[in-house]
């Protein structure tokens, strides 16, 4: 059954490769998947010496960390992704490759395991946790952002996306934030949890508004999403938020 999952997932993400890399190629999605992505590696000490992000995509994290890190690994199953990655993104001291994560054999230990949107692609996680151990430095620190159950009235848009686009996987699942912690402890790290996404995540996933309303919507976006999400932290109302992110730490 987890063979047929990722049969389906890579199949899917080589028919719409190419809609999905005009997500980052569009101006205001990009205003909000940049900030996506810096509100993920919040804390993070950068420059990043050597990060490797797992389901890199169209590698666009290449130019939205740009200064940030000194040196990159994507890795995607998906060739059509991979290409679109080369033709973008291909610069000095970045690396994609083509494979499943499962099969990634390394003798680099990275600072950095970056996933976005990716955990809840994979049918086994513990393996895959388990793996990125053994390339894991020291004190290195596995980043994910995944969306997340618990707001009830996006949890409604997600089904209703499900059911009208045809460029989202049928696979997707919105863990807890407990069930992500969960996942993560039971293979020997520490975690901490940050709440992402409010007003911006939408802006980030999607290309249907024409780019006068787009862009002044997005920068509006990425102003008050900090805020708000300050204060659902402080309420405890992380599970209000689309995504949660994740820094998980091996235990000493």
């Amino acid at each position: 059954m987890s063979n047929k999952r990722e049969y389906d997932d890579k199949k899917l993400f080589n028919d719409i490769a190419a809609n999905y890399a005009k997500k980052d190629l569009t101006p205001y999605c990009r205003i909000a998947r940049k900030y996506r992505l810096d509100r993920s590696l919040k804390g993070i000490q950068k420059p990043i010496n050597k990060m490797l992000e797992v389901g890199c995509g169209a590698g666009f994290t290449v130019n939205y960390l740009k200064g940030k890190y000194l040196n990159y690994t994507g890795i995607d199953y998906s060739e059509n992704l991979i290409k679109f990655a080369i033709k973008y993104n291909n610069h000095n001291h970045v690396n994609f490759e083509c494979l499943n994560i499962n099969e990634y054999v390394s003798q680099t230990k990275f600072d950095v395991v970056l996933m976005i949107g990716v955990l809840h692609h994979i049918p086994e996680p513990e393996n895959v946790i388990k793996l990125l151990s053994k390339i894991l430095s020291p004190q290195g620190v596995i980043v994910i952002n995944e969306p997340q159950a618990g707001n009830p009235i996006i949890g409604l848009l997600r089904k209703i996306r499900k059911k009208i686009d045809n460029n989202y996987s049928s696979d997707q699942v919105e863990f807890t934030k407990d069930e992500i912690c969960s996942i993560f402890q039971s293979c020997g790290y520490k975690v901490e949890t940050y709440s992402q996404g409010i007003l911006s995540t939408p802006l980030a996933e999607s290309r249907f508004l024409p780019g006068f309303i787009g862009l002044p919507l997005a920068w509006v976006a990425v102003t008050l999403d900090p805020i708000l999400e300050k204060i659902l932290s402080i309420l405890s109302l992380k599970k209000l938020t689309w995504n949660i992110v994740v820094h998980a730490r091996q235990k000493e």
